[in-house]
C-alpha cells in the first residue's frame, strides 16, 4: 500500500473500533492537518499514520499529537491518547523518540492495531479446535484429518461458458480479491473439506501478512432459526469460546472478515408442503442468512457459501434462494481426476483402486480406514464389490446421522432402500421421485410423517438430486451405484420371507437389478437362500405375475450357485442388465426367459449348457466369454437375436497371431479380458479360454506379474476366484495394449521372459 491507502485503512479500522466515532477521521488544527481524532464517550483518539520507518518521522509526528492530546484532554470531562501507527513494526528508535515526547502516545504497527479490534490470532486457535461441517475422518474417530488432495472445479449456470475452470490456488486468488462464491457438489466429495482448506489456507495468507481479511467459518446447521448475521456471529463466538463477539463483528462491518458458511442444505425447511411453489417458499425462509450475509458484507470481503446442490430444484432456485438473482461464482465440485486418485493413494501407500469404487474421497476414505482396500495387496483381506457397497451404504447412512441428528443411521438406510425400490417404476430405475412419494417413504419406514427438521435430510439424501429432464419438484438418484446396492434390500427381504412383498410396488418396477445390486441381495440372504427358499419366492412371484422380480431371484440363484427345482418358471418381457453364468452355477434348466432384453452376458468358463436357462426370442446387446453364437452352449437359445461378442475370435487371434513374444500376447489377452467393463471381474477360469495349451501355460506367471503390478488382484466371490481389475490403470493398461513395444510398461519384459 502506499501511504494514501494506507491512511485510509487505519481510518476504516479506527472508525470501526471506536464505533460511536465512525463519521470522525482527519481533523485540520490551528492549521495543522491530523490524520484522524476520534471522539468517543469517555476518551478521545488522536491518530498519526506512516509507512516510514525513520526516527524524524516519529519526532514530527510525536509533536503534532502530544499537542492535540494536551487540548482533548479534559474536554467535556473525557481523557485523551495518541496513536502512531505504522505500516510494519515501529523501529527501536522510533519507539524511544515518541516516549521521550510524550508517554500518553503508543507506538504500534497497523497489525497489532487491527487486532484491537479483532483478534485473529485467538479466534483462529479457538477455531480449529471445533469441527468444520460435516469434515471428518473416515473412521469417525481420529481428530486429525486427512490431507488435503486439492480439488476441482466446474463452472455452472449462465456464464459457465465464460467462466474458465480455476484450479484451487486461483480459487484462493479470487476469493482474496473479493466476490461471492457458492461451492456444490453431491455427497462425499469433500465439500467440507474444501472449504476448510479454503479456510486454512486465507488465515495462514492474514498470519503471513498478504491479506488484512481473516476468515470467518460457520457451520449453518448450528445456526437453525437465524436470520441476522449479527446474532450469527454472537452465538459462532460464543460457541468457540471467543469472549468478544462485538470484536467479530466489528470486523465484519468493516470488511476485514471473509465469511465462509458450510451446508446451507444442513438448515431445517419449516414447513413441508406437495405445493412446488409453497416448498420453495419454505427453503427461500430456511437459508435466509445466508442472503443477509451476502447482502450485509462489504463488496471488499468474500462471503463462500457450500452445501450440496439436489438440496434445490435447480440452479434457478439456488441463486434466487441464496443470493436475490444478484452475481456470484457458482462452481461445482468433482470427483478425483486420475492425478488426484493416484496423490491419494501414494499418500495411503496403495498403488491402486478396484474398479467398482467411485472415484469420491469419502468412499474411499471409508474403505480405507477400515483397511477394506487391502485386498489388491493382500487378497486374504480383500473384499467384493458387494460387501463393499452393503457396507458403504451403512457407513454412507450413518455419516448422515451424525450430520442430522434426530435420526438414526438404520432408519437413513431403510428409508434409501425404500426410495431406491419406488424409483424402480421408471425406465431408468432411477426415477423420478415426487416429494410425496419420498415422504410415503420415510412414512413406509418410521410409521408416522417426519417432523420438520427431519425433512431436512429429506432434501438432501445421498444420491439423490434433481433432474432438468424431469418435472420440478422431484428427485432422481445420481448415483447409479448407490442406488443399485439400494434397490437390493427388498429382493433379500422378498427372499427370506415372500409374504411380507409390497405388491403394489415390487408390480411398478420396470426392469431388472443391475448385477452388482444382484450381488449385493445374494450376499443379504446368503444364509436363507437354499433351493427351497428360491423355489417358494419364484413361485410366489410367478403366482403374483411379478416378472421383474422373478428375473432377480433367478439371478441371486445364479450368483449363489442355487438350483431351481421342482417347477417350471416363466420370465417373460423383462429388460435385464447384465446376466452372468459361470461354470460352477446351479440347474437352472427349469427355467425359462422368453421376449426378454438382455443388455450384456456373461458366458465365463466352460459351461454345460444342459443346466442353463432357456432363451426364446430374446434379444442380446453384448456377450462377453464366447466368440460368436457358434460358440454358445447348444439347444439354449432360440429365435434370439445376438449384437456385439466383445471377446471374438479375430479380436483375440489378432493378438495371439501376432509377432509379440508369447507370454506378452497371453498378457494382452488377459489384460483385454480384465478391463473389457468398467466394475466387473473375471473368473479365473474364463480368463484361459480360447488359448492353446502352450499358450495356457503361460497364464499363471502373467497373472502374477499383473498382481505384482497391482492391475488386479483375485477375491473370493461365491466360491470362486474372481479377478478385479485396477480402475487406476485403466490409461496404462490402454496404452500397453495399444503399442507393447513402444509403451516402456515393464510388462513387456516380464511378458517376454515368461516366452
Amino acid at each position: 500500500m502506499d501511504h494514501l491507502e494506507f491512511e485510509e485503512e487505519v481510518r476504516t479500522v479506527a472508525r470501526a473500533l471506536w464505533a460511536s466515532a465512525r463519521d470522525d477521521g482527519t481533523v485540520n488544527l490551528d492549521g495543522v492537518e491530523h490524520d484522524g481524532v476520534y471522539f468517543t464517550h469517555d476518551v478521545v483518539h488522536c491518530v498519526e499514520v506512516t509507512v516510514s520507518r525513520r526516527k524524524d518521522k516519529a519526532e514530527h509526528d510525536g509533536k503534532k499529537l502530544s499537542k492535540a492530546i494536551s487540548r482533548w484532554t479534559g474536554s467535556d470531562g473525557r481523557t485523551a491518547r495518541g496513536w502512531f501507527v505504522t505500516l510494519e513494526d515501529p523501529s527501536t528508535e522510533q519507539t524511544k523518540a515518541l516516549q521521550a515526547i510524550d508517554r500518553r502516545i503508543t507506538a504500534i504497527s497497523f497489525k497489532r492495531f487491527k487486532s484491537r479490534l479483532f483478534d485473529a490470532y485467538l479466534y483462529n486457535q479457538r477455531r480449529q479446535q471445533m469441527p468444520f461441517g460435516s469434515a471428518m475422518h473416515p473412521d469417525g474417530r481420529s481428530e486429525k484429518l486427512e490431507r488435503y488432495i486439492p480439488a476441482e472445479f466446474e463452472p455452472i449456470g449462465e456464464r459457465a461458458d465464460l467462466s474458465p475452470a480455476p484450479s484451487f490456488n486461483e480459487l484462493i486468488e479470487r476469493i482474496g480479491a473479493g466476490g461471492r462464491f457458492c461451492i456444490v457438489g453431491d455427497y462425499g466429495i469433500g465439500k467440507s473439506m474444501t472449504l476448510r482448506e479454503i479456510y486454512l489456507r486465507i488465515s495462514q495468507a492474514h498470519r503471513d501478512g498478504k491479506t488484512l481479511r481473516h476468515p470467518v467459518h460457520l457451520n449453518l446447521r448450528d445456526l437453525w432459526g437465524q436470520r441476522s448475521p449479527r446474532v450469527a456471529l454472537t452465538q459462532h463466538a460464543e460457541d468457540l469460546g471467543y469472549g468478544h463477539p462485538d470484536q467479530i463483528i466489528a470486523a465484519w462491518r468493516a470488511g476485514y472478515v471473509d465469511i465462509l458458511l458450510d451446508g446451507f442444505d444442513e438448515i431445517a425447511a419449516p414447513g413441508w408442503s406437495s405445493d412446488i411453489v409453497e416448498l420453495r417458499h419454505s427453503r427461500r425462509k430456511a437459508v435466509e442468512l445466508v442472503r443477509n450475509f451476502y447482502d450485509q458484507t462489504p463488496q471488499r470481503a468474500s462471503v463462500v457459501v457450500v452445501g450440496r446442490r439436489s438440496y434445490f430444484d435447480g440452479l434457478s432456485e439456488l441463486n434466487n434462494a441464496l443470493f436475490d438473482d444478484e452475481p456470484c461464482t457458482l462452481l461445482e465440485l468433482s470427483e478425483f481426476n486420475d492425478e488426484q486418485l493416484e496423490t491419494y493413494l501414494n499418500d495411503k501407500r496403495w498403488y491402486a483402486l478396484p474398479d467398482w469404487i467411485p472415484k469420491r474421497p469419502l468412499l474411499i476414505g471409508y474403505l480405507a480406514s477400515e483397511k477394506l482396500l487391502g485386498g489388491l495387496l493382500e487378497p486374504a483381506r480383500g473384499v467384493s464389490p458387494a460387501e463393499g457397497w452393503d457396507w458403504l451404504l451403512d457407513q454412507i447412512s450413518k455419516r448422515e446421522a451424525r450430520i442430522e441428528t434426530g435420526l438414526d443411521g438404520q432408519t437413513i438406510r431403510l428409508t434409501i432402500e425404500r426410495l431406491a425400490s419406488v424409483a424402480r417404476k421408471s425406465p431408468s430405475c432411477l426415477g423420478p421421485l415426487t416429494y410425496s412419494e419420498i415422504t410415503e417413504g420415510f412414512r413406509f419406514v418410521r410409521g408416522r410423517e417426519p417432523s420438520d427438521d427431519q425433512r431436512t435430510i429429506l432434501h438432501r439424501l445421498p444420491g439423490l438430486g434433481s433432474d432438468p429432464d424431469f418435472e420440478e419438484g422431484t428427485r432422481k438418484f445420481i448415483d447409479v451405484d448407490l442406488a443399485s446396492a439400494a434397490q437390493a434390500k427388498d429382493v433379500s427381504s422378498f427372499i427370506m420371507n415372500p409374504f411380507a412383498v409390497d405388491l403394489l410396488t415390487t408390480r411398478s418396477w420396470s426392469g431388472s437389478l443391475l448385477q452388482s445390486g444382484v450381488e449385493v441381495a445374494a450376499l443379504q440372504c446368503s444364509e436363507a437362500a437354499n433351493e427351497g427358499a428360491i423355489s417358494t419366492a419364484l413361485s410366489f412371484a410367478q403366482r403374483h405375475d411379478l416378472d421383474v422380480l422373478s428375473a432377480d431371484v433367478v439371478r441371486i440363484a445364479l450368483a449363489r450357485g442355487i438350483s431351481v427345482v421342482g417347477s417350471s418358471f416363466n420370465v417373460d418381457e423383462v429388460v435385464i442388465p447384465q446376466m452372468e453364468l459361470y461354470e460352477d452355477f446351479g440347474n437352472l434348466s427349469g427355467v425359462s426367459f422368453s421376449r426378454c432384453g438382455i443388455e450384456t452376458l456373461v458366458l465365463d468358463g466352460e459351461i454345460d449348457g444342459s443346466l442353463m436357462p432357456r432363451f426364446q426370442d430374446c434379444f442380446f446387446e453384448t456377450i462377453i466369454g464366447r466368440f460368436g453364437e457358434e460358440d454358445l452352449p447348444a439347444n439354449a437359445f432360440s429365435g434370439c437375436t445376438f449384437g456385439e461378442f466383445l471377446d471374438s475370435a479375430e479380436r483375440n487371434a489378432d493378438v495371439l497371431r501376432s509377432s509379440l513374444p508369447e507370454g506378452v500376447r497371453v498378457m494382452i489377452t488377459i489384460l483385454r479380458k480384465l478391463y473389457l467393463q468398467r466394475g466387473s471381474g473375471r473368473a479365473e477360469g474364463a480368463l484361459v479360454r480360447g488359448m492353446e495349451q502352450a499358450s495356457r501355460a503361460l497364464v499363471p506367471g502373467c497373472l502374477e506379474a499383473i498382481k505384482r503390478e497391482n492391475l488386479a488382484a483375485p477375491i473370493k466371490l461365491n466360491g470362486r476366484t474372481v479377478w478385479l481389475p485396477s480402475r487406476s490403470d485403466q490409461k496404462r493398461v490402454n496404452a500397453f495394449i495399444q503399442a507393447p513395444r513402444g509403451s516402456g510398461d515393464p510388462l513387456f519384459g516380464m511378458g517376454a521372459r515368461l516366452s
